[in-house]
């Protein structure tokens, strides 16, 4: 059936007001254009014909909108992009191109893994990962954390050149805290007061150049944190201090190109000091061992000073190893606790509810270091 006159015009003045208020270089523009000019409204490729812009065409079924190229598998403006869970290029001709790295499942967004920026390295940076007194470097995966599953999985044994440990002690220096950078890099500190390189596909290390003891931080956790929510920078927050006193302590920052460290401030108080973990948008936090009092609490990254805080699992005859990860919008702690009967259990908490769970009663691995990139996922439905 042939349109009237009044419905051609009415229809020409809806697909006028589709065009939205901003050209293709995100300028308030209105619907006037230049010739030569394109962009994407609502999946539909527009341009500039007459004055204003037109749909020339909508990107449908696996299609995506580019600005310079019209529908495509892929927009070379986002340089990677999710094809199912993986992240793969995208060329210059908008096709897509090899796989870079295989993400979680339902956790590729963006031409990325998890819940930080675009910047993040292949390997690595999904999965916790532990530390033991023994040495032992493992993956620790919470998705496993079902009946028959294998959480752990073991990756390396240690074998990094440490000096002496630090306070008088005796024997080969061990383990004591770690973190884990965006490039899946873990930053190992042994009692001897110094950081490796380690490499989480094989455990390899290397040194890192920290100063013992520099600024007063002999022993410390660690954990990265976005700098903004969603950005590709990051800083290394440490906590601790004499090695001697592993009770108080500050809080400090560490610019992990040139290790530059800054004081930041006394740690809350508390039967022990903490270990630290952070998240690809920006939130620092602490856990805080005790046989009476024992919470995770939110820190605020320029001076510690404790936020929201959360009671966590109390530990009987107090904890003598214990390390600390967010992932998926939880948090799991590695702890060893009772003098006689020593047990290494693993704990879950959920802020939201605020509920406690022991999701590994005992444990093999007496963990004392845990870390977690901020690429890994700060939410899993």
């Amino acid at each position: 059936m042939k349109p009237s006159a009044a419905l051609l015009i009415a229809l020409s003045s809806l697909a006028l007001a589709a065009c939205g208020n901003s050209d293709s270089s995100g300028n308030d523009g209105g619907d006037s254009c230049q010739s030569g000019q394109t962009r994407c409204s609502d999946g539909a490729y527009q341009e500039c014909s007459g004055g204003t812009f037109r749909t020339s065409s909508i990107c449908a079924g696996s299609t995506v909108c580019s600005e310079s190229l019209g529908c495509a598998e892929c927009r070379p403006e986002d340089t990677n992009a999710c094809v199912g869970d993986t992240v793969t290029t995208c060329n210059a001709d908008g096709t897509l191109g090899g796989a870079i790295q295989e993400c979680l499942a339902g956790q590729c967004s963006s031409g990325s893994c998890g819940g930080g920026g675009n910047n993040c390295g292949g390997g690595g940076t999904q999965l916790i990962y532990v530390v033991d007194d023994a040495s032992n470097f493992l993956g620790f995966d919470p998705t496993e954390l079902v009946p028959g599953g294998s959480p752990f999985t073991q990756i390396g044994t240690l074998n990094c050149p440490a000096g002496s440990p630090l306070g008088g002690g005796t024997g080969a220096a061990t383990p004591f805290s770690m973190s884990v950078d965006r490039n899946g890099r873990a930053w190992v500190l042994y009692n001897s007061g110094e950081i490796f390189h380690v490499s989480t596909a094989d455990a390899s290390c290397l040194a890192s150049g920290w100063p013992v003891g520099n600024g007063g931080f002999e022993l410390f956790g660690m954990g990265f944190v976005s700098d903004s929510p969603g950005s590709d920078e990051e800083t290394l927050f440490i906590s601790g201090g004499d090695a001697d006193d592993l009770v108080g302590g500050n809080l400090g920052s560490v610019n992990p190109t040139n290790l530059a460290l800054t004081n930041l401030g006394v740690l809350p108080a508390a039967e022990q000091s903490p270990e630290l973990t952070g998240t690809g948008d920006a939130k620092l936090y602490g856990y805080f061992p005790g046989s009476s009092s024992t919470f995770v609490a939110n820190l605020d990254k320029s001076n510690g000073t404790r936020g929201e805080s959360w009671n966590a699992t109390s530990l009987q005859g107090g904890a003598s190893a214990w390390a600390f990860a967010h992932w998926g919008g939880r948090f799991y702690i590695f702890a060893t606790s009772g003098l006689l009967l020593p047990t290494n259990a693993v704990y879950e908490l959920d802020p939201v509810t605020g509920i406690n769970t022991t999701v590994i009663n005992a444990s093999a691995f007496r963990v004392v270091g845990a870390g977690v990139s901020t690429c890994a996922p700060t939410q899993i439905d």
